[in-house]
């Protein structure tokens, strides 16, 4: 027996006294929102060709590490003693984390801080807000696309060349500070910093760069908001050395020092170099920074949301 084609669904729609309808019917998940809203405005990240040039740019430094690591264990005429290679391995993976801090800082000040300035201006929000996207939804799916990325950025080169350093060294590198069965440690205590240290650091700048958009409300000027505070948080630092001479605190004071003390926090010590005590109070004063800055962003966004400019231009 054929059975009769399926009639459509009728519209499940209410309609309410002077002419407005509603929608009465299922909508999507808002976790499902979410996660389009996120798929989207991660792929908004990598559009342009200057874009991807950029992201390019981070597998630069740990390339470039990995081959000197390889030259040095392989050829004998680059040979490294076996009790430095601890301590080489924190250098190297240091001076990866701040090429990357410095190229982050870059990409988050031409690629994220115009986000919000650029939806408000061309009335991108009232398109956003028309749809059953709270403000809320918003921010949480802007801050996730730039967090995921940024975080990827960061974490996967450091984690590439310590797998080739641990591949080249061995479980336990020679001159570590960690001896028998913490040893094996050594590498995973590591790449655990560097997750850490990168999350954290990828939150507060999507955070801060964000904000800095919405204070300016223009698109353009986003990037010198953003770019400007770093670097008089740089020339701040600088005075306050020469004048005080109390590096550990001044340092703290760096916005680009202090995301490399992040690092530190966890991975103690990143930089073999310095004295243990002041590594660790530069990292815990940059930290201390990052947080107040970042929960200043996160009112100012908020106050933002709560009315936000639904036309072109500043409303």
């Amino acid at each position: 027996m054929v059975q009769p084609p399926s009639q459509p669904a009728a519209a499940k729609v209410v309609f309410e006294p002077g002419g407005y309808a509603r929608f009465a019917g299922t909508t999507v998940p808002v976790a499902a929102r979410l996660q389009s809203l996120v798929r989207v405005f991660v792929a908004e990240l990598y559009q342009t060709t200057r874009a991807k040039l950029t992201v390019a740019m981070f597998a630069l430094p740990p390339l470039v590490c990995a081959a000197i690591v390889i030259a040095r264990t392989q050829l004998e005429i680059f040979a490294l003693p076996k009790d430095q290679q601890a301590t080489t391995a924190l250098e190297l993976l240091g001076w990866v984390y701040a090429f990357n801090c410095a190229f982050l800082l870059q990409r988050v000040a031409s690629h994220v801080a115009p986000q919000i300035a650029r939806d408000a201006h061309q009335g991108a929000l009232l398109l956003y807000f028309s749809r059953p996207v709270l403000p809320a939804h918003y921010l949480f799916a802007r801050l996730a696309a730039v967090f995921l990325s940024n975080w990827a950025l960061m974490a996967l080169p450091s984690l590439l060349l310590i797998a080739v350093l641990a591949s080249q060294f061995g479980l336990t590198p020679g001159g570590s500070p960690w001896q028998g069965w913490l040893g094996n440690l050594w590498w995973p205590a590591l790449a655990v910093a560097a997750v850490v240290g990168s999350a954290l650091m990828s939150m507060a700048t999507a955070l801060s760069a964000l904000a800095a958009g919405v204070l300016v409300r223009n698109p353009s000027a986003a990037p010198l908001a953003f770019g400007g505070g770093v670097l008089g948080s740089i020339a701040a630092s600088w005075v306050l050395q020469a004048a005080w001479g109390r590096d550990t605190v001044a340092r703290a004071l760096d916005l680009h020092q202090a995301l490399r003390g992040l690092w530190t926090l966890p991975a103690w010590p990143m930089e073999p170099g310095q004295p243990p005590a002041a590594a660790l109070q530069t990292a815990a004063g940059g930290m201390l920074v990052w947080l107040l800055l970042s929960g200043l962003s996160w009112w100012v966004l908020q106050r933002f949301l709560a009315n936000p400019p639904l036309g072109k231009g500043r409303a």
